[in-house]
């Protein structure tokens, strides 16, 4: 698991329900020794609580932060969501670097129709389908 553009990790559950599994397994592998190497500044908290659904509260680079209910999902579908956000947000900070992030695109198309825009559109970044 990588935890690059990722600052902080929040794992809630109970011990004592059946539904805290996937939490677990999620924190086991966030606080693992490969894991953390990817991310040394990742702050990884655990909370433990006896009354509660479980949770992964993620917070990343840019402050952006996101809450998965983890009590119906399986440890794959965890992995899929964080590490899928993880990488769009890569990727657009390499966009950003290159130049591109928030660039508008020039159409010779509109001049060609008259319009005073050359603009196309944004370029946006769609995650790829798993």
């Amino acid at each position: 698991m990588q935890l690059k553009q990722i600052s902080r990790i929040l794992v809630q559950f109970s011990p004592y329900t059946g539904q805290a599994r996937s939490a677990r397994e999620f924190l086991a592998r966030v606080t693992s020794r490969p894991a953390q190497s990817t991310n040394p500044d990742c702050e990884v908290q655990a909370r433990v609580r006896v009354k509660g659904d479980p949770f992964v509260e993620i917070e990343y680079d840019n402050k952006q932060v996101t809450r998965i209910d983890t009590a119906d999902l399986t440890i794959q579908e965890i992995l899929l969501q964080v590490q899928s956000r993880a990488e769009e947000m890569d990727t657009m900070q390499k966009l950003k670097a290159a130049g591109l992030g928030s660039q508008q695109l020039d159409s010779s198309w509109h001049r060609h129709l008259g319009k005073e825009t050359a603009t196309v559109g944004k370029i946006d970044f769609v995650p790829r389908q798993a």
